[in-house]
């Protein structure tokens, strides 16, 4: 497995192990993690409409900034976590409990990061 969305799993495995460290061992079945978390991650950009076509198209900045890689990370950390706790939407084998969002404020803060003076 290599480029999945905007993580590379070869050149990002250091950051994998680092905020997904319970990720599935199974690299298809990590790879689909990924690839939702980067569909979603996609939809959460800011949106342009296209000068020719008119469609509206997400504002990926170029180069990528490292953000966006670790936003996709966590979103399918997210994603696999909401799996693994069922319907309780709760982790707490040690006795620890942490809630589960779709998107929790923290991707969306790397997806769409809040500057001075700007309020949406």
């Amino acid at each position: 497995m290599a480029l999945v969305g905007w993580v590379d799993t070869v050149t990002h495995a250091a950051v994998l192990d680092v905020d997904f460290p319970d990720a599935p061992a199974d690299p298809d079945v990590l790879a689909t993690y990924l690839a939702t978390a980067y569909e979603q991650c996609v939809e959460y950009l800011p949106h342009t409409r296209d000068a020719l076509t008119g469609e509206l198209v997400p504002v990926v900045p170029d180069p990528l900034p490292d953000r966006l890689v670790k936003a996709q990370i966590w979103q399918a950390r997210a994603l696999y976590a909401s799996v693994v706790t069922g319907p309780g939407d709760q982790v707490g084998v040690d006795g620890m409990r942490v809630t589960v969002y779709p998107m929790d404020w923290s991707v969306r803060n790397l997806l769409r990061p809040r500057r001075v003076g700007r309020f949406a």
